[in-house]
């Protein structure tokens, strides 16, 4: 479809642009626009009718979209350049800022320039001006040679001529002022030129020279020149072989453009598309284009490709707690740190290459990388190593090192650690995807295994990962199968052995597996999410259980449901809560919640919701003390009710040992606090004794009972009553 111009402003004397733009919101914006700007527009809607628009409209220049419906624009600019009317009309490519390739396609094809997405339409109006301008220099050119030296200087292009036999070099005056020669006419030959030429690109340009005059062919080269100042400037450098039919002599005529402003914007784009905004680090695809050079390179020197994958724990506590610009400022310190650690090149050089489009990233640039992949994730690429000689192992213990140095933040130290995980290439065709994929099955890995801690990929993690998969899919049909339990174990009062609560402990029944112990299930419930609707499914069954044992007149206590951090945000836990007493008929002083300290500072609403819930009547009890970074300093900001010591302290425990001392200390504590203290996995007599003597209130472990399914802990009940004590029930 063809839009006719505006009568209003229809004039020959108005520069005439065709616009070629499918989306009609675009369209119509750009030819307003342009319209405002004293263009006269044409505007079509697809590649079929650009042609008949050039030829019944003649325009000054034309507006392209790379991407139309029928035919794509680097198509349809090359139908253009071939016909007769077209060859010389300027051709602005439109296309995404970050694709990189079309930009080569488009200048391949024959376009002018090109402008990137979203358009700024000012910009682009000045673009417009410019490049009709420089139409009408060309157009002056061919009209007439007279204006030949003043038409370069504008365009800051001049040409050459050099007699291959003869070796004897011709220049415009424009080609002096462009390599800063001036009034060296007389002196200009091919080898001044080349030593102006950047060192690193010297080769390159004489080998496309060479083969322009071995294959008779025209040649396309860009290249860096050098001043005595050292500054440098970048020519595009187009040449074509003549051959004299009556001597038979050689000649290269060439035409050099300086392309500096240009070649700018391209290394802003390519900086855009292959670096990383925050630490100016590699990305992806800047590391996978890497990798796919320096793998074959370390197996043809007899090494291989090493890879350490490096994921920060627990890193959105920072984010969560001081905000994201608390993040940023420890991910810029660490890239630091890498890069002191690591001997590498700055991303510039890698730059320099993908810009010239030269066919390696690598040559005479350091072979080790430092690449940021996600949010927190950082990849180490050491070429040449030795899988034997456990260096790049050390190097992995020099990096968890690092971390031990606080970041810092506004005057505050914030201490972060790392997960590593290492793999290495098996062959020189090891596909960088894979290898990636590697590292990343050993971080996950160190990270199951405590976190801050650093592995090397083994086939048997990928099993474990399969394993990990299929867990994963089963969780999705067991609740909705019916195939969880819930085990429940009593805890006893130090004082008069009174039961004084249940804790309700989850088991899967898996109809294949057999009983899937909790610690392979509930990690990868609460990474994809599944712990809300399980933990839903726990407080609803035990409420109902314990309500139960009121009814039959067996207890009067509080059950205790594990809850995770995912509970919290996701789960709308405060409304699942009241749901599940008031379904049950159980009173808010008969629940109580337990969780470990990284649900209490994974949210800073949690202290919130737990307010509101313990001015109800539940009661709070923090789990596993002492496994973390426990301290009586902050727990005092959270509404707890009880602490429960971790097995760790109570297990073969003695008077004299240090654990007692930790569990005296604890205890007395938390009853200067007012909270009530747990030991957990007592499971002897010379244990219940120490632990009495240090005033723990309660105990939970096999000494009394281990945790039963729910009619077993009913018989349970029943015999303790009749002053029959069951230890070993199933």
């Amino acid at each position: 479809m063809t839009e006719n111009p505006d009568p209003i402003v229809s004039s020959s004397d108005l520069p005439i642009v065709l616009v070629v733009e499918d989306n009609p919101v675009e369209r119509q914006l750009a030819s307003k626009i342009l319209r405002n700007a004293n263009f006269e527009v044409i505007a079509v809607d697809c590649g079929e009718a650009v042609l008949d628009a050039v030829v019944n409209y003649q325009p000054d220049i034309i507006l392209l979209d790379a991407l139309l419906p029928d035919i794509d624009g680097f198509d349809v600019c090359q139908h253009l350049r071939a016909h007769p009317q077209g060859v010389y009309i300027p051709v602005i490519m439109l296309t995404g800022l970050h694709d990189v390739s079309s930009i080569n396609r488009a200048y391949e094809a024959g376009a002018t320039d090109f402008f990137t997405k979203p358009i700024n339409h000012s910009l682009l109006v000045h673009r417009i001006k410019y490049l009709l301008r420089a139409r009408l220099i060309m157009d002056q050119l061919r009209m007439s040679k007279q204006s030949l030296a003043s038409a370069q200087q504008v365009a800051k292009m001049g040409h050459w001529e050099l007699h291959v036999e003869k070796n004897r070099f011709q220049v415009s005056e424009e080609m002096l002022r462009l390599y800063r020669l001036d009034g060296a006419r007389d002196d200009a030959s091919i080898a001044v030129f080349l030593q102006r030429c950047h060192p690193d690109d010297r080769q390159h340009l004489e080998d496309s020279l060479k083969a322009s005059v071995r294959d008779l062919c025209e040649a396309r080269v860009e290249h860096r020149i050098v001043f005595d100042d050292g500054t440098e400037r970048y020519l595009e450098v187009h040449t074509t072989v003549m051959q004299v039919e009556g001597d038979g002599s050689t000649h290269i005529l060439g035409i050099s453009i300086d392309v500096t402003e240009r070649k700018e914007s391209e290394r802003e784009i390519l900086r855009l598309a292959y670096c990383d905004r925050l630490t100016g680090l590699p990305n992806r695809s800047l590391l996978e284009n890497f990798l796919e050079q320096a793998i074959p390179r370390s197996h043809l020197h007899g090494g291989a490709m090493a890879i350490l994958g490096i994921d920060l724990d627990l890193f959105n506590r920072i984010n969560n707690s001081m905000g994201h610009s608390a993040g940023d400022a420890v991910l810029q310190q660490l890239t630091q740190r890498l890069n002191n650690l690591v001997s590498c090149a700055d991303v510039s050089l890698y730059l320099e290459r993908l810009s010239l489009s030269m066919d390696s990233v690598l040559d005479n640039v350091a072979t080790n990388m430092v690449s940021r992949l996600a949010a927190d994730t950082f990849i180490i690429a050491m070429t040449g190593a030795d899988q034997n000689s456990g260096e790049v192992e050390r190097f992995a213990e020099r990096v968890k090192a690092s971390f031990q140095q606080p970041f810092l933040y506004r005057g505050q130290e914030l201490f972060v650690t790392a997960s590593i995980g290492i793999a290495y290439s098996e062959l020189a065709s090891s596909p960088p995807e894979s290898l990636l994929q590697k590292a990343d099955v050993a971080m996950h890995e160190a990270k199951t295994q405590g976190r801050n801690e650093i592995r090397e990929y083994s086939g048997d993690l990928v099993t474990k990962v399969s394993s990990h998969l299929s867990i994963q899919n089963d969780l999705r049909k067991a609740l909705q199968n019916g195939e969880f339990q819930l085990f429940y174990q009593p805890k006893i009062s130090t004082r008069d052995f009174s039961v004084k609560g249940f804790e309700a402990l989850i088991r899967w029944v898996h109809p294949v597996k057999g009983l899937v112990p909790p610690d392979q299930f509930i990690t990868v419930a609460e990474d994809t999410g599944q712990i809300v609707d399980i933990g839903r499914w726990v407080v609803e069954t035990a409420c109902k259980q314990n309500k139960q044992w009121l009814d039959e007149g067996l207890v009067n206590v509080r059950v205790a449901v594990n809850v995770s951090a995912r509970q919290f945000k996701e789960g709308n836990l405060f409304e699942v809560i009241e749901s599940a007493l008031a379904s049950a008929g159980l009173k808010e002083e008969n629940l109580e919640l337990e969780m470990t300290e990284g649900v209490l500072m994974s949210d800073p609403n949690t202290s919130d919701i737990l307010s509101e819930l313990r001015a109800r009547g539940v009661a709070i009890s923090l789990d596993d003390f002492g496994t973390g970074y426990s301290s009586l300093s902050y727990i005092t900001r959270f509404p707890i009710d009880t602490i429960k010591i971790d097995r760790c302290f109570v297990q073969d425990i003695t008077l004299d040992s240090e654990k007692a001392a930790i569990v005296s200390a604890v205890s007395n504590l938390s009853h200067g606090l007012n909270f009530n203290v747990v030991a957990e996995g007592v499971e002897t007599a010379a244990e219940l004794d120490v632990i009495r003597q240090l005033r723990c209130d309660e105990v939970q472990g096999y000494y009394y009972c281990q945790p039963m399914a729910a009619q077993d802990i009913t018989e349970w009940l029943r015999n303790r009553d009749t002053g029959l004590y069951l230890t070993s029930v199933k």
